[in-house]
C-alpha cells in the first residue's frame, strides 16, 4: 500500500511550489536515533499534564466570569489515544529513501511506503479521503485526511550535513482541541553497520540494544 501525508492549513503550512526539489536531497539509508527522537509514553504524560493545567485555569476564569463551559470542549484526555496512535504510525526504525528528479520514495520498515511526484504535488480527493504532498520552503510534508476527520501529517526535514533526518508526524481530529506530534530522529547508515540491533516479538514489539553494549 502506498500513501502520501503532510501538513493541513490548520497546522499553518501552505505548499509553496518555488522550491527546487533538488534543493533539499532525502535519499539514503537512515535509522532511528532513540536518544533524539521523542519518547511517546514521555511526550503522552507531558502533554496531558498541560493541557490539563490548561483546562483548568480556562474553566476556573469561566466560573469567575460567570460563564459556563462545558469539560468536554477541552479534551484533553483525547491526548492518550491520539499519542498511542502517533506511536502506532511512528513505529518504523529503518527508512530506506530512493530520490530522483521527479519524485520520492520512502520505504519504512514494518510501514507502507510515502510516495511524492514532483511533477505532480498537491492535495487530491479519492477513496481514502484527501491526500497530497508538498514543498513548504525546505521541508517536504505529506498529508491524509480521513473523512471521518482524522488527518494525518508528516513533515521531513534534514540537517545541512547530512547528518540528522527528522520526521514531525502530527495526528488531529476534527473537534478536538490538542493535536499530538512526534518527531522521530533518523542517523545515516550503512546496511549491515547500523548501531543497533533490532529484535521483534509479539510480546514486545520492535526493541533494540546498541551493537556491542551485551558483548
Amino acid at each position: 500500500m502506498l500513501a502520501v501525508l503532510t501538513l493541513a492549513p490548520s497546522v499553518g503550512l501552505a505548499e509553496d511550489k518555488r522550491l527546487n526539489p533538488h534543493d533539499r536531497d532525502f535519499s539514503g539509508h537512515w535509522e532511528l536515533d532513540y536518544q533524539r527522537s521523542d519518547h511517546p509514553q514521555e511526550k503522552i504524560r507531558s502533554m496531558y499534564i498541560q493541557a490539563r493545567s490548561e483546562a483548568e485555569r480556562l474553566a476556573e476564569r469561566a466560573r469567575n466570569a460567570g460563564r459556563y463551559v462545558d469539560p468536554r470542549t477541552f479534551n484533553f484526555q483525547s491526548i492518550i489515544g491520539l499519542g498511542q496512535l502517533s506511536q502506532e504510525i511512528t513505529k518504523a526504525t529503518v527508512l530506506d529513501i530512493t530520490q530522483a528528479g521527479d519524485h520520492i520514495v520512502i520505504r519504512r520498515n514494518e510501514d507502507y511506503a510515502l510516495v511524492c511526484d514532483f511533477s505532480d504535488m498537491g492535495f487530491k480527493t479519492n477513496a481514502v479521503g484527501t491526500e497530497g504532498c508538498a514543498w513548504q520552503e525546505d521541508q517536504l510534508t505529506f498529508q491524509v485526511a480521513l473523512p471521518e476527520g482524522l488527518k494525518v501529517f508528516h513533515r521531513l526535514s534534514i540537517a545541512p550535513d547530512r547528518s540528522r533526518l527528522n520526521i514531525a508526524t502530527t495526528v488531529m481530529v476534527d473537534g478536538l482541541r490538542y493535536p499530538f506530534t512526534l518527531n522521530r530522529v533518523f542517523m545515516p547508515y550503512e546496511p549491515g553497520e547500523g548501531l543497533y540491533n533490532c529484535e521483534y516479538t509479539i510480546a514486545k514489539g520492535t526493541s533494540c540494544t546498541l551493537k556491542g553494549a551485551s558483548e
